[in-house]
């Protein structure tokens, strides 16, 4: 019995160690704005990268007290460098609240889009390449 599970352990060791190396990156808030009721949040954050990925930033929009976690994703617009054809810093994206259900998200149009939704819940996303 014991031969048998010692190779599984293995498997299952080196599966998870693999998951590791190309796994998903770790999360740093860059940037939070609170909608004019205080009811809602934005958050610019950047993703780790790895040996495969490119770093990225992403944006999600919350409610106010909601905490992002190391790991998640972002639900409303993500974005790379495009293989270094743009910076990824604090200044390629900016974003503001035109209204309580209203944000704006302007970004370097260099940056290449992977996720750019119109809507989260009740708020309507504008995007302004710059």
């Amino acid at each position: 019995m014991l031969r048998l599970i010692i190779p599984l352990l293995i498997m299952i060791l080196s599966a998870v160690s693999c998951f590791e190396i190309l796994g998903i990156g770790d999360n740093s808030v860059l940037k939070e704005v609170y909608n004019s009721q205080g009811s809602k949040k934005a958050i610019l954050f950047s993703k780790e990268g790895n040996a495969t990925v490119d770093l990225s930033l992403q944006v999600t929009v919350t409610g106010y007290d909601y905490k992002l976690s190391e790991k998640e994703t972002g639900n409303t617009f993500t974005v790379d460098s495009d293989h270094n054809a743009a910076k990824q810093d604090t200044g390629s994206i900016d974003f503001n609240w035109l209204s309580n259900d209203s944000l704006q998200i302007e970004y370097d149009n260099k940056l290449r889009v992977f996720i750019q939704q119109m809507k989260i819940d009740d708020v309507t996303i504008l995007y302004k390449k710059r």
